[in-house]
């Protein structure tokens, strides 16, 4: 009878580089691996299989495929680009403006789960401090809106107030630092190598129409539309109509941290004193999981895209024009609209806390968010620009074509004019010619 190693030195007899050790080995490795229920039937299988495919325990090392020349341009442009905003001058200048600390903020970002990577939000901290340091001063202060996805390469959006009214606009159709154009908006699609473009002021009829349609943003700022209603812009000009659609539906804060100054006319919201904030605040997070501990700190656009009342017009004679049906503006300070918010605290459950933050989220701006905890609250949008809606969008239909005018029956009826057949301007150049002649 012959032995065990007798047997292992007879399946390992090499035939053209392969032997029936290392095959049965193989096939019960993959036996092993795959664990199928019917082994011993498919066997034969698994056999043939292994023999078409074997493994290969020390594969030979892929060829590497050097990166084309315009890749290596690419990335050394890229890494110069990041190279400027790591550099640290030998006298830092001075920001003209207050801009975020989007470092701290990024954590609270991440418990309402967002957040661009702790790489990609330090360059961005980076580009908006170097922003502020360029930006008049009249701008007051700098807030991280958020982002916006587009087709290509998204728009990551900054804030700030508004400095000067802009001269010569009609404010029956652009309103001032007083409406819908109370901040100032700057955009960038490379944070690293910039720049950031400022945003024209928005209109009330580029709000009107863009509420009348959806569309995804292409990534081109001049790029035109083709919608129907037919948008007075281009791609730079919804963008902003859409901006200010978000930034007037989805700020809200905890009640407490903004009043009303009855020393301006029109009222106008301004934030608490400190005083009054530190009387206020902090709440536990079982109170501001109810909807009625939050409202809108921004003025919200009415029908006609305002958020202020229309000016008042005047007649031929300087008499005012009363409307039938005049369009109130939005009061400030307004409640939150029902099933329009969820709440959760976080940490939540066994890890709840008084020091838990209450994130609320927007049903009808997916990606809107406000974060609230301790004296601070922080609100941000990181979405596609698109208003959600239960029902599926379908462009709305043309008008009803025009019945064709007939007469009435005291009118007379229409004839044609007959047709004419001699031309009532027969040529005299001819007979000018014969009498220059003679």
């Amino acid at each position: 009878m012959a032995s065990l190693a007798e047997l292992r030195q007879l399946l390992k007899q090499d035939g053209d580089g392969k032997n029936l050790y290392d095959h049965l080995t193989e096939t019960l490795m993959k036996i092993l691996l795959d664990k199928p229920k019917n082994a011993y039937d498919m066997f034969e299988l698994i056999s043939a299989e292994v023999k078409a495919n074997p493994l290969n325990p020390d594969p030979p090392s892929s060829n590497h495929i050097p990166p084309s020349p315009e890749e290596i341009e690419r990335q050394l442009k890229w890494a110069k680009a990041c190279t400027k905003l790591l550099q640290t001058p030998d006298e830092p200048p001075e920001p003209n403006v207050k801009f975020p600390d989007l470092m701290d903020e990024s954590n609270l970002w991440e418990w309402a789960g967002i957040s661009f990577g702790k790489s990609d939000t330090y360059r961005l901290y980076l580009s908006i401090q170097k922003f502020a340091e360029t930006v008049s001063a009249d701008y007051e202060r700098l807030r991280f809106f958020g982002r916006i996805n587009t087709r290509s390469s998204p728009y990551y959006i900054i804030e700030g107030v508004t400095a000067d009214e802009e001269d010569e606009v009609d404010p029956m159709k652009v309103e001032g630092k007083a409406g819908a154009n109370k901040y100032t908006y700057w955009v960038s699609q490379n944070v690293d190598m910039g720049p950031w473009i400022k945003l024209p002021n928005v209109t009330a009829e580029q709000v009107v129409i863009a509420r009348k349609f959806k569309r995804f943003l292409t990534g081109q700022l001049d790029s035109a539309l083709n919608s129907y209603p037919p948008f007075p812009g281009v791609e730079k000009n919804l963008l902003r109509a859409q901006i200010a659609r978000i930034a007037g539906e989805t700020s809200i804060s905890p009640v407490g941290y903004f009043e009303l100054d009855e020393d301006m006319d029109p009222p106008a919201l301004k934030l608490a004193e400190d005083e009054t904030i530190n009387e206020i605040f902090p709440k536990k997070p079982d109170e501001l999981k109810d909807m009625d501990a939050w409202n809108h700190h921004e003025i919200e656009l009415n029908k006609l895209g305002r958020a202020t009342v229309l000016p008042e017009q005047l007649d031929d004679n300087g008499d005012p024009i009363e409307e039938e049906d005049p369009v109130e503006a939005i009061p400030p300070l307004n409640a939150l609209t029902e099933n329009a918010w969820t709440f959760r605290t976080c940490p939540g459950g066994a890890g709840l806390a008084d020091f838990s933050l209450v994130v609320a989220k927007s049903l009808l701006w997916p990606g809107a968010i406000a974060i609230t905890g301790g004296k601070r609250f922080l609100n941000l949008y990181v979405g596609n620009g698109i208003m959600y809606e239960e029902k599926l969008y379908t462009p709305p239909l043309p008008s009803i074509i025009q019945i064709e005018w007939k007469p009435e029956e005291e009118d007379d009826a229409l004839v044609e004019q007959e047709d004419t057949k001699v031309d009532p301007t027969p040529p005299e150049a001819e007979e000018e010619e014969e009498e220059e002649e003679d």
